[in-house]
Formats: C-alpha cells, structure tokens, sequence
C-alpha cells in the first residue's frame, strides 16, 4: 500500500490485524495442506515466515523483499529439478539469503524495523522524510 504525503513514518515492531488475518490464513493454508498429507506444506509455512520476519519485524523494502522471493523460487524449482525438494535442503540455501537480505536492510539509512533506534543513526533523518 503506497503511502500518502502525509502518513507519519513509524519504526520498530508493527503487528495489524491484515498481518493477523494474512499469517491465520497462510498458517490454514499450510495446515490444510498438511492434513490433506501434501508433502510441501511447509513451503507454505517457509513464506508466512519471512512475510512476518520482513514486513513487520525489520520492515524489509519491496525490492529486497522481491529478490528475496525470486531466489526463493529458484531454490525451489533447483531441488524441485534435482528429484530432492526437502525442507533441509531449501532452507539450508535459502537461510544464508533471509540473513543477507536482513543484514541489507539493517545496513540501510532507510532502516526502521526491530531495534532501529540503536542500528540506525540516520533514523531522524528517514522519520522526518529526509531520506526516501
């Protein structure tokens, strides 16, 4: 959701209830999956993982989010390929990915997510719309 001229900058920890709704729904999802003995439930439960990890503790930016999600689906579609799609080995690969995507993030001007008032000295400046 695009922000207007005049929506106040936040930072920290955020939670709505859209998040609540999104991670009740994506946590059926992968439940009725798993129920249903689908053996790729927990790629479901890998994505609501990061959705929360990114979009409300450190507040990930879009494109870094997008990169994230593409080399995702290229993680998968390579084990998917080689006959051993597995939740080890995924997360194995992807995990290295989630760190430097954060570690991106945190590294930021812009950053504003988990504990941005100590990582980040430029955090006024982002707040007060100084840095886009």
């Amino acid at each position: 959701m695009c922000k207007g001229a005049n929506t106040r900058r936040t930072w920290g920890f955020r939670f709505s209830v859209t998040d609540a709704v999104a991670l009740v729904a994506l946590g059926a999802a992968a439940a009725g999956l798993h129920r249903l003995g689908s053996s790729l439930w927990w790629l479901v439960a890998i994505a609501a993982g990061h959705f929360f990890l990114f979009c409300n503790v450190f507040r990930v930016v879009r494109r870094r989010e997008l990169i994230w999600a593409a080399l995702f689906v290229l993680n998968v579609g390579l084990w998917l390929l080689l006959g051993r799609l597995d939740w080890f080995s995924v997360l194995a690969c992807q995990l290295p990915v989630s760190v430097g995507v954060v570690a991106w993030e945190i590294r930021a001007t812009r950053y504003h997510g988990i504990f941005a008032g100590r990582l980040n000295p430029s955090l006024n400046d982002y707040l007060e719309g100084h840095i886009p």
